[in-house]
């Protein structure tokens, strides 16, 4: 079945565009955006269904718990002479090794700075669960961040407002919704959010995302100006 878009559709990327550039937005840049807008749309929903760091630090010890009981039980020699006697034939070494590391790698992480503090208290915040502190509001701007470096030849102020404008409204347009400013104490800049994950986006973090995303800038650039070539020669 063919999808019929509205006629519209891209003006809300125009907009995103122009408040990237400053003004007049190449039609490529445009595209760029709806084209990867699906990408954010995802993992926007992903994120709804992650556990929280509460969530996940409950799971994480319900993990560990059982895991000492089943390496404690594997310990005792009565029942290690039983498994032993199994058909398959002795339980390998490695096997019990593998129990062990798992048991200390999730002991390890139970308490890590993603999710717990220094006190050993559940990390406070909004956040989800994630070993990287990379979420999909951090990719939005990312992804707004070198657009507008990529379009302007420089990196763009943190603060600069335009710039969170459009982070803004390109994470609206992914079905994004606003967040509880005031609990993140922004008081009336709501839109300093944004300093937060454009900080994020400057650093060195979503290595591979941000090369296929500047990748894809260059070639969609480097096409459009093709075209353009193309038709001023006919």
């Amino acid at each position: 079945m063919t999808i019929r878009l509205p006629s519209d559709y891209m003006s809300a990327f125009v907009n995103v565009a122009r408040l990237i550039c400053g003004g007049d937005a190449p039609t490529w840049l445009a595209e760029q955006l709806w084209c990867w807008n699906g990408r954010l749309h995802q993992d926007r929903h992903v994120e709804e269904f992650r556990p929280t760091r509460a969530e996940m630090r409950s799971i994480l010890q319900d993990i560990e718990d059982h895991l000492f009981s089943v390496t404690e039980a594997v310990e005792s020699p009565w029942v290690r002479e039983f498994l032993d006697a199994s058909p398959d034939g002795p339980i390998a070494e490695q096997r019990i090794r593998e129990l062990e590391d798992l048991f200390y790698r999730i002991s390890q992480m139970r308490t890590c700075s993603a999710l717990a503090t220094k006190s050993g208290a559940t990390k406070p915040g909004p956040g989800k669960a994630r070993p990287e502190a990379i979420s999909p509001r951090t990719l939005c701007a990312i992804m707004v961040w070198d657009a507008s470096k990529h379009v302007h030849g420089e990196e763009p102020s943190p603060k600069n407002r335009r710039l969170a404008e459009a982070a803004e409204a390109y994470w609206r347009i992914a079905g994004g919704k606003a967040q509880n400013y005031e609990a993140q104490n922004y008081g009336e800049q709501p839109l300093a959010l944004w300093r937060h994950h454009f900080k994020k986006a400057a650093s060195s973090m979503a290595r591979n995302f941000r090369a296929e995303w500047r990748r894809h800038l260059v070639e969609s650039e480097r096409d459009w100006k093709r075209r353009n070539s193309a038709c001023e020669a006919a």
